[in-house]
């Protein structure tokens, strides 16, 4: 922010003051219409409580060394004040918590002569804290930000750091506090910077609050470059670092930390010298990475340390998956059956390595006509893993039988750049009951060509409706007394199979959980009460499905020949469990 004010020096007194169209509170000293003398107060806001330094700058050489001074009245202390030379004045401001918020004016004398620079700094009462509040040229680190009168929101609230430091990531605890991870460049600009935390339209300054130090900690990482899909030995050799056995490496890109660059292997040979290998993703994002090394209680920024180089997928590894089903629901309102037909085909290359943790599997009713109580098993934790590559087959590629043919569409997602063929405008007449499709692709020439593969995706044998109860006006089952349900024969033994749910939350400890069964498929079925006391009173989600897998197939020519294509008829509605009144 810059305030512009005059000071009526002695050189110019004899000379009027004149209107020169700047602020309201601004005046210029002018000769003949022109201003000659300027002075530009910078910062012109400060925060109760706080130290700061501002400078007031001059077009003209006109302050003297040893007796020049500020003054910004009873509530603002100045500490000191320094003549750089003829044109720039520092001064070191402490501002009390009791400072009179809003405009204060500024006097500055310069040997016996004194003028005003009206209402040009301004008191607030948000102000911020950095602890820490220095970090060494390539350092890596976390600062605490404890805000005072701020509004903060996670999402929301964004922090600068000037030049040269990346904020990383900014974790906003509460409206008061947050905690911003900064990265400061190996080539920063030493010595002290300003620190916004910027809140939409509103911006809290700690002016000249953070330091970064002209020592240096950095590092030199080898080899500049990779392909997607490689093994790669790498060497670092490190200035003023103390690599120890706990050393760890990350890579990050625009986005965040990355993990489509894996460490396969970390030896340290001494605090400035270690070496190792790594593995490229064969679905690595193209472009720079970022490396951070981390190790006692020490992390240090090499920007842009790896560039990712493109490399032609394999398709001797790729997999094709196919889907064709039909999902329903019974509206809770109307009783109306909503149903949705959906045929998904895409050609993927799987991630080498892979990336992140397998979905757990859970337990489920077993044998045939058992009823059971089990927990649905948690999610894994999340993994920023890379998109697996995808090829493309052509513009369409289709389901064909002697029965009919369905034509699925190429779409290309943003963001991702995945390809998938998709079924369009499907309705229950396209969907064949007790079918099993061919796969044939158009073919692409920069993809894959022309293919028929027999008897890859099947349906259900028959299709099948609930009856019994109406599964919508909010059913109630009472989960003292059996629930017993009714549906018509779905045809699925011995190829296929029958299996319904009634899914909500466990008694036995507050998680998700579900009462299963697979029921022989003779219309007609039964939960026990001891199966419905074991789940919390409430809406739950009453599920009925016939699930049928096909052969074992894969693409001609890929190492992969275990795909099994599924199809699914499920049929979903709410369901209230209620204790007696």
């Amino acid at each position: 922010m810059r305030t512009t004010c005059t000071l009526l020096c002695a050189a110019v007194l004899a000379v009027g003051c004149a209107d020169d169209g700047s602020a309201a509170g601004d005046s210029a000293v002018v000769v003949d219409d022109v201003p000659v003398l300027r002075y530009t107060l910078e910062p012109a806001i400060g925060a109760r409580g706080t130290s700061m330094r501002v400078r007031v700058y001059g077009t003209l050489s006109s302050f003297v060394f040893g007796d020049t001074d500020l003054d910004l009245g009873s509530d603002i202390t100045v500490d000191s004040v320094t003549v750089f030379d003829g044109y720039t004045v520092e001064a070191e401001l402490t501002i009390p918590e009791t400072a009179e918020l809003g405009a204060h004016d500024v006097t500055l004398s310069v040997e016996n002569t004194s003028g005003p620079l009206e209402q040009t700094f301004t008191v607030v009462d948000q102000s911020i804290t950095l602890a820490p509040a220095d970090a060494k040229m390539g350092e890596m680190l976390e600062i605490e930000v404890t805000g005072e009168g701020t509004d903060w929101s996670q999402g929301y609230t964004w922090a600068s750091f000037g030049p040269g430091i990346d904020v990383l990531e900014l974790d906003v605890v509460s409206e008061t506090e947050a905690v911003a991870t900064i990265a400061v460049h190996p080539d920063a600009p030493p010595g002290v910077r300003d620190v916004a935390m910027e809140d939409g339209p509103s911006v809290v300054t700690r002016y000249d609050g953070f330091t970064v130090d002209r020592a240096v900690i950095t590092a030199v990482w080898d080899p500049p470059q990779a392909y997607q899909g490689d093994s790669v030995a790498y060497t670092v050799t490190g200035l003023d670092t103390r690599f120890g056995v706990d050393a760890t490496i990350e890579f990050y890109d625009d986005g965040g930390a990355n993990a489509d660059i894996q460490v396969g292997s970390l030896t340290v040979i001494d605090d400035e010298n270690m070496y190792g290998r790594i593995q490229i993703s064969n679905a690595a994002a193209l472009g720079y990475r970022d490396v951070v090394i981390r190790s006692n209680d020490e992390a240090i920024l090499l920007p842009d340390a790896i560039e990712v180089l493109d490399q032609d997928p394999s398709l001797t590894d790729l997999v094709p998956r196919t889907f064709f089903d039909v999902y329903r629901q019974i509206d809770n309102d109307t009783g109306e059956l909503l149903e949705s037909v959906q045929a998904i085909t895409y050609f993927v290359i799987p991630l080498d390595p892979p990336c992140g943790a397998a979905a757990p599997m859970g337990s489920g009713p077993m044998p045939f006509d058992v009823n059971g109580v089990f927990p649905v098993p948690p999610d894994p934790e999340p993994v920023d893993c890379p998109n697996a590559e995808t090829v493309s087959a052509g513009d369409v590629v289709w389901y064909e039988s002697d029965a009919n043919i369905v034509t699925l569409y190429k779409e290309e997602f943003e963001g991702t750049n995945q390809i998938a063929y998709v079924g369009r405008d499907l309705t229950l007449a396209d969907y064949v009951f007790d079918n099993v499709y061919d796969l044939h692709t158009q073919g692409d020439p920069d993809g894959l060509p022309e293919v028929i593969i027999e008897d890859v995706q099947p349906t259900v044998p028959a299709d099948y409706y609930l009856t019994e109860p109406g599964f919508w006006a909010d059913e109630i089952a009472l989960r003292t007394e059996d629930f017993h349900y009714e549906w018509t024969a779905a045809e699925t033994y011995p190829d296929a199979i029958f299996g319904t749910s009634i899914s909500g939350i466990l008694v036995s400890d507050g998680e998700p959980g579900f009462a299963g069964s697979l029921p022989w498929d003779d219309g007609a079925h039964t939960y026990s009460s001891l199966q419905l006391s074991a789940l919390e009173a409430g809406p739950v989600q009453f599920g009925a499905y016939s699930f049928i897998e096909g052969r074992m197939w894969g693409w001609p020519g890929s190492t992969v020949q275990t795909i099994q294509s599924t199809s699914v008829l499920s049929t979903s509605a709410q369901l209230i469990l209620e204790d007696p009144s």
